[in-house]
């Protein structure tokens, strides 16, 4: 059996990335456990008209339990991180992995990634998690591909770390 990783805590734009290279479904179970916050949940899915397939990719983990909504119960916390200039889905995501004591935050926001020393927080990015499913066999090579050739479609991450990514599997 693969070396399964606990709980990841995922924000909006790491769900809607995996959404789009339709590897979602199985970020979710490569971590035993994947929780969002609420505001992240909202963040997604109102708006709708967008992009519909994602939003119905992630609304069905949700009510398949895959992914867990859960509610951020000290509002102290979230205005620490608000402080940081850490603000909805993001913000409340930071909180969520504090709250529920999570082994990763997957984020694909370049604010947090910058501040996650100062937060002592171990990331992840939607990059990373393809990696991750190719080297653990949940992925062939050839959704690997397609996958980063995708997410240079998307435009969200620099040519470099894709091209390097792409090296590690030649």
């Amino acid at each position: 059996m693969h070396n399964v990783l606990h709980m990841i805590v995922k924000d909006s734009m790491v769900l809607i990335h995996l959404a789009k290279i339709t590897l979602l479904e199985k970020s979710c179970k490569y971590f035993k456990k994947t929780i969002i916050p609420k505001r992240v949940f909202d963040e997604v899915t109102k708006c709708k008209e967008k992009n519909f397939v994602d939003i119905k990719i992630i609304s069905n983990l949700v009510e398949r339990n895959e992914i867990k909504v859960i509610e951020i119960k000290n509002l102290k916390v979230l205005e620490k991180i608000n402080e940081f200039n850490i603000q909805g889905g993001e913000g409340e995501a930071v909180a969520l992995y504090w709250q529920e004591n999570a082994d990763y935050l997957a984020t694909d926001d370049d604010n947090v990634r910058k501040k996650n020393q100062l937060l002592n927080i171990k990331l992840i990015g939607t990059p990373v998690i393809i990696l991750k499913l190719y080297e653990e066999k949940m992925i062939d090579k050839n959704k690997f591909v397609e996958s980063i050739d995708k997410l240079r479609k998307i435009g969200w991450f620099s040519n470099a770390i894709l091209d390097k990514l792409s090296m590690e599997v030649k």
